[in-house]
């Protein structure tokens, strides 16, 4: 580690994360909706959309999240991990998560119904790194591919992970088009950087959760600031984990 290196500044607070994409005109349409959960804000979000996520305020590598859907029937479907409950009223459903959230500080979120590579989900997820001369560089991006029946695409939530190339590919898109998402999400991670870095100089890392709906929309579900990427090592191919490393040395990640 560099005798100059600081370490990169971590915030867990979600809400915190995402008042401040919400505060940036530039990003502020790209967030799906999103609020602090509670009794009120659970009826309009379920009002407004057929599909939210119950996410922890500051959790990390997708536990603790559960999905909600509304049926035909105007009834609640609840699925956390691999297990499924139904409620016949927002009363219930309160209750419900109530339980699940076990006291802690939780978010509700707009969902996103996400496109499919080979019938799987997936997300992208996107990271910007200071380099030594403390300038953002988009560094590495790939994708995360969910296993079927889980909430979520984490890979320690049984998801797998697959280039951009390979995924966008195998979910009909053609070789321009993949190029253009690329050039997207670079801008959009460089655009994140800048808003965190209005808010302190400390941010070395950033690793954005992005959606791509099936409308090809992209959405930042949220931001990492503290990203794991060891699981990088699990694809054939290690440059995206050797090049995400040697930045992260830069600011003493090991």
């Amino acid at each position: 580690m560099p005798k100059s290196a600081i370490r990169s500044l971590s915030v867990k607070n979600k809400w915190q994360k995402t008042k401040w994409l919400m505060a940036d005109p530039a990003l502020r349409p790209l967030v799906p909706e999103t609020k602090p959960f509670s009794r009120e804000a659970l009826g309009e979000m379920t009002r407004r959309y057929r599909m939210v996520y119950f996410k922890p305020t500051g959790g990390t590598g997708g536990g603790g999240i559960a999905r909600i859907e509304r049926t035909p029937a105007g009834r609640f479907r609840v699925k956390k991990d691999l297990k499924t409950s139904v409620e016949a009223s927002i009363a219930s459903l309160f209750h419900r998560l109530k339980r699940i959230s076990r006291g802690k500080s939780y978010l509700l979120q707009k969902g996103i119904e996400l496109q499919k590579a080979g019938g799987k989900p997936f997300d992208l997820r996107v990271m910007v790194q200071k380099s030594l001369q403390n300038r953002w560089v988009p560094t590495v991006m790939f994708v995360k591919v969910g296993k079927p029946g889980k909430v979520v695409t984490n890979y320690h939530q049984g998801g797998k992970l697959e280039t951009v190339e390979r995924a966008l590919a195998r979910a009909g898109h053609p070789p321009a088009g993949i190029r253009r998402y690329k050039r997207r999400l670079r801008t959009l991670g460089m655009r994140t950087a800048r808003c965190f870095g209005r808010h302190s100089p400390r941010f070395r890392e950033l690793g954005l959760d992005v959606a791509l709906d099936r409308g090809g929309r992209l959405w930042i579900l949220e931001v990492n600031t503290r990203p794991g990427y060891s699981a990088l090592k699990s694809l054939p191919n290690k440059r995206l984990y050797r090049t995400v490393t040697r930045y992260g040395r830069n600011y003493g990640r090991r």
